[in-house]
């Protein structure tokens, strides 16, 4: 049975494959696929690269992207905690890669999931993304869901 997971894991199933060859027809790329390790990246505006996971387990397909070039700082971190918790990052999940980049996470259900619907999730995450890249350039990052009192400022050193 673990044996079976790990396949599950590693191995693109005919659907998602499917769908990506979908998503590549509207984008003029009719030869894209998932990797042999189940993974499909799209680089947009040569600035943001996009990974497309099919979690199976969780019957979800996963889409994410690296925010700005670095590490997460305390201040980003604190960030990502609040907009968590506040839901103020547009439907995205800010979580901290495991080589320590901010990344913007969208889960999309995968019995739902058509090539049209995940085309407009990348969309949504991408600009996501800017925001973010945008918010932290300028050293602040201001909610405008939020009222004035509850929203965070980070400071540039």
């Amino acid at each position: 049975m673990i044996t079976i997971r790990l396949l599950e894991r590693t191995v693109p199933s005919l659907s998602f494959s499917r769908l990506l060859s979908d998503i590549g027809q509207s984008l003029g790329m009719p030869s894209l696929a998932p990797s042999r390790d189940g993974v499909c990246q799209l680089a947009f505006d040569g600035r943001h690269l996009v990974d497309i996971v099919n979690v199976a387990d969780r019957e979800h397909i996963l889409v994410s992207c690296s925010v700005g070039p670095g590490k997460v700082t305390a201040e980003q971190a604190m960030l990502v905690a609040c907009s968590n918790f506040m839901q103020a990052a547009g439907g995205t999940v800010a979580c901290t890669a495991p080589d320590g980049r901010l990344m913007l996470q969208m889960g999309v259900s995968y019995t739902a999931c058509q090539a049209n619907t995940l085309l407009t999730a990348i969309e949504g995450l991408l600009n996501q993304v800017e925001t973010w890249e945008i918010s932290l350039s300028r050293g602040a990052f201001v909610r405008d869901s939020l009222r004035p009192e509850l929203s965070v400022r980070v400071r540039s050193a």
